[in-house]
């Protein structure tokens, strides 16, 4: 399907944890009008978020990028789903230092969603698309704001107020860089389409990627849950194995006792009105089997009682 194209400006910069504060996705006109629809994006965004968490050990949200290409700019700490507002709030820590000086510079005006269309519909109400969203990333982009756009900046818990860089200064910063304008190299309505950038890579490997990790997230939630089991079946075996090895001893200490002789058996003759008969062993043997079940289950009670072995 088509890649997203959604543009929204940065909120708010810290300083001092190299933070970047704004809103990832809301239910608002783009400016291809279009509505990304909040409900049916959300469990998309909380899916990629939850692989993300398990194939970086829990260090990683999201992945974050600069202008959709191949620079990892940094990761997601924090993602908040505001069902009031119908938006979705995110705060990246940028560890690329070329893109971070970018971000205090005021050339990153906002973050786009990178990712796919789930499906589209026209919405009654402002005759707009409306979509769902699937994302694979959050990029750092340069999108032209006003001359007026500002954001916050908080150093030492003081928030300055930082108009955006214009246009000329974006490509300063970004040729000082040594490399050339992304406003220039990418046209606005491209941003969020990785497959149409020339730093990034087709949609086909965008897509293979997303499976990959998908299904290492998958593969290491199976692993932790095997390693749940696997200590659960280990307590398990530490709490029996003292009754095994009693019972290990036990069976070791009949093994060591020497058999009864085949002396005369004792049988009670149903015949001999509380008398007793002696029987051999292969004669009593063959009354016991012609004896029924319950009948025999009496006999062989009555001989054990008669007969009891010391250990």
């Amino acid at each position: 399907m088509s890649s997203l194209d959604l543009f929204l400006p940065l909120a708010k910069v810290d300083l001092d944890q190299r933070l970047v504060i704004g809103v990832a996705t809301a239910e608002t006109p783009d400016r291809s009008g279009e509505i990304c629809d909040y409900a049916s994006s959300k469990p998309y965004f909380e899916k990629w978020s939850s692989e993300a968490v398990a194939a970086s050990g829990g260090k990683s949200l999201g992945a974050v990028r600069a202008m959709h290409g191949k620079i990892a700019a940094g990761k997601l700490t924090d993602i908040d789903f505001d069902d009031k507002a119908k938006r979705i709030v995110v705060a990246a820590k940028i560890v690329d230092d070329d893109e971070w000086n970018k971000v205090v510079e005021g050339v990153y005006t906002g973050f786009s969603q990178g990712g796919r269309y789930v499906k589209r519909w026209p919405d009654a109400e402002t005759g707009l698309t409306r979509y769902t969203a699937e994302p694979q990333e959050i990029s750092l982009v340069d999108l032209p704001c006003l001359p007026d756009a500002t954001f916050d900046v908080v150093k030492d818990g003081v928030v300055e107020k930082r108009a955006f860089a214009t246009r000329a200064a974006t490509a300063q910063v970004a040729e000082a860089a040594g490399e050339a304008s992304a406003s220039e190299a990418i046209p606005a309505q491209k941003l969020a389409e990785p497959s149409a950038s020339p730093a990034g890579p087709p949609q086909e490997t965008r897509e293979a990627l997303a499976k990959a990790a998908q299904a290492l997230g998958e593969a290491a939630r199976k692993l932790e849950r095997a390693s749940d089991e696997n200590a659960v079946l280990r307590k398990r075996l530490d709490d029996v194995s003292p009754a095994l090895a009693d019972l290990t001893k036990r069976i070791a200490a009949l093994e060591a006792q020497p058999l009864p002789a085949k002396a005369a058996l004792r049988a009670v003759s149903k015949s001999a009105d509380g008398g007793a008969e002696v029987f051999g062993a292969d004669e009593a043997i063959k009354r016991l089997a012609a004896l029924s079940a319950e009948e025999r289950a009496i006999a062989l009670t009555k001989l054990s009682l008669a007969n009891p072995q010391r250990f």
